[in-house]
């Protein structure tokens, strides 16, 4: 996989370093690097390995004693933020109830620092027709545009932490940057798959909104071996916009549609831009089929919801898109191999014998 990053990023790190007197030839030495970045003819358009970055954070975070290092954060963020901001929202049952518990844990964090006492904007900004604008800044009165690049990072690095709770890549409609336009804005589409609109209000990602309802799903054991590589995985290239398997690029699609309108196969290989007939056979020769990636999602959403009490099974039928109730009964046996009265009371059986 192409695991690296636009040179202007590591950049933008390598500057506070060096604005904070440390020494650059450390730095480079730090981060792997024997060349001068900074002398780069064309770091918008030049590639760096994603591993000599996230060097680079580490040793930043180290000098400054701040984990934001002032990128996309007009306030520090003392070692230890990001795992308490994980904790408090690993128990989380959907994307949206932890995009929102994050906002209140950095919400929480600015009682402890001088903070504007103006109301942030909302996490989540409805922008019309399904869709919805993730916010990852505090600020929006920000005019140093080495910060509003830093938020770049930001954005990018939560992009790749949301992904990894859901253990699928978020499929992202646009991301919105406060920065000025570069000169070409093709390496950040690259990264996001997904177009990449500057001099934005707010920095975030726009997502579908029944997206916000796929549940987490990570533990707090998954969390630690994740934190164990941070910041790694944050910041490799492993990117929604590079050609990957097919099914893969359904799975995307699918996830993005919710499980209540999934589209047919001919629908999706319009949007691929290819014949029904072609999808049917390059799903077969990776050992799939359509039907069964369809299968799949609504499998794993079918489960979250009935792991969550507070909804009848009748409910939940009519949210997964069952018009028939009997029907939903039948394709979840077909699934889990029980009922799904029958797996709820598995499931509270189990929860009840824990000590």
């Amino acid at each position: 996989m192409n695991n690296t990053m636009p040179l202007k990023s590591l950049n933008t790190l390598l500057r506070v370093l060096i604005d904070h007197g440390y020494p650059l030839e450390r730095a480079l030495q730090h981060a792997g690097l024997d060349f001068n970045p900074l002398q780069a003819a064309n770091p918008d358009t030049t590639e760096i390995a994603a591993s000599s970055y996230s060097k680079l954070y580490g040793l930043l975070m180290e000098v400054l004693q701040d984990e934001a290092f002032g990128l996309g954060q007009e306030y520090h963020a003392p070692p230890g933020t990001f795992r308490m901001m994980c904790l408090f929202v690993i128990h989380c049952q959907t994307l949206e109830q932890a995009l929102v518990r994050a906002w209140e844990f950095h919400g929480y964090c600015d009682q402890y620092r001088d903070a504007p006492s103006s109301s942030p904007p909302k996490p989540l900004v409805d922008l019309g027709n399904e869709r919805v604008l993730c916010l990852f800044q505090r600020s929006t009165e920000l005019a140093d545009d080495r910060v509003k690049v830093g938020h770049a990072n930001i954005v990018l690095m939560m992009y790749r932490f949301y992904s990894w709770l859901i253990d699928r890549e978020l499929p992202l409609l646009e991301v919105h940057l406060q920065a000025a336009a570069p000169e070409s804005a093709e390496h950040y589409e690259s990264l996001f798959g997904c177009p990449v609109l500057f001099a934005r209000e707010h920095s975030g990602l726009v997502v579908s909104r029944q997206l916000l309802q796929y549940p987490l799903a990570q533990n707090e054991d998954s969390l630690r071996e994740f934190l164990r590589l941070a910041p790694y995985p944050l910041v490799r290239r492993d990117s929604p916009g590079e050609t990957g398997p097919l099914s893969r690029r359904i799975e995307q699609l699918l996830l993005s549609s919710g499980p209540e309108n999934l589209p047919t196969a001919s629908d999706v290989a319009a949007q691929l831009n290819m014949s029904p007939r072609t999808l049917h056979r390059r799903l077969t020769a990776e050992g799939t089929s359509f039907q069964q990636l369809k299968d799949n999602l609504r499998r794993e959403m079918a489960v979250h919801y009935i792991q969550r009490d507070e909804l009848s099974i009748d409910a939940i039928a009519a949210v997964m898109g069952f018009q028939d109730n009997s029907a939903f009964y039948r394709s979840f046996k077909k699934w889990t191999g029980t009922s799904p009265g029958q797996y709820r009371q598995q499931l509270q059986r189990e929860r009840e014998s824990q000590p």
